[in-house]
């Protein structure tokens, strides 16, 4: 089924996942708080970013079978008004259950924001808040221009700033003991490509 993108002032705050699982206009969306967002395709340096950081998460879970990581586009169910796409994802080997063929239902251990013009105010502030506040562990801000990783641990009161990583450091997480990764891999781009 086709259907035009709903106006959002007359359907603001009122839509659900299933409505949200009727819209097919080959656009993607995220549903915030019963409020559809159009989410622009990103760019090439967002996903070659978010690719990098992926892989890195991805060969490190892999490893030592701690669970999966996820790319977007796959859709978080955080609430049956709240469907977000981070751009990577980790989930626990114990929180599978979590999981089904289209989505993931509930939150992710660990969620990856890369920030693009169009969407990075959003990923700081209100989308920040909602993996706080629907039980995300751990929150990673990407910031292909700044060349900056900020990780972040839930708190009982917010985000607890865990480090601020450039290209010339090295990066932990806190929620994955013995991880790290070398900035420079993150900020990483083809050898002689010219943007």
């Amino acid at each position: 089924m086709t259907e035009a993108a709903p106006r959002e002032s007359s359907l603001r705050g009122t839509l659900t996942y299933g409505d949200y699982l009727q819209i097919d206009d080959g656009r993607r969306y995220e549903l915030i708080e019963g409020e559809l967002i159009l989410t622009p395709s990103p760019g090439f340096l967002h996903q070659y970013i978010a690719a990098n950081v992926g892989g890195l998460l991805r060969a490190y879970v892999d490893k030592h079978n701690m669970g999966l990581v996820l790319f977007a586009p796959f859709d978080v169910v955080l609430a049956d008004n709240l469907v977000l796409q981070p751009d990577v994802l980790y989930l626990s080997r114990e929180r599978f259950d979590l999981l089904t063929e289209n989505c993931l239902k509930g939150a992710p251990d660990l969620v990856v924001e890369v920030l693009s013009p169009a969407s990075g105010r959003r990923d700081r502030l209100e989308k920040s808040r909602l993996y706080l506040k629907h039980g995300v562990k751990e929150y990673w801000v990407v910031d292909p221009f700044a060349q900056t990783v900020e990780i972040f641990s839930a708190g009982e009161k917010g985000w607890l700033l865990a480090g601020a990583y450039g290209p010339e450091d090295t990066l932990s997480s806190p929620l994955l003991p013995g991880f790290s990764a070398n900035g420079e891999e993150i900020f990483r781009l083809p050898e002689g490509l010219v943007l």
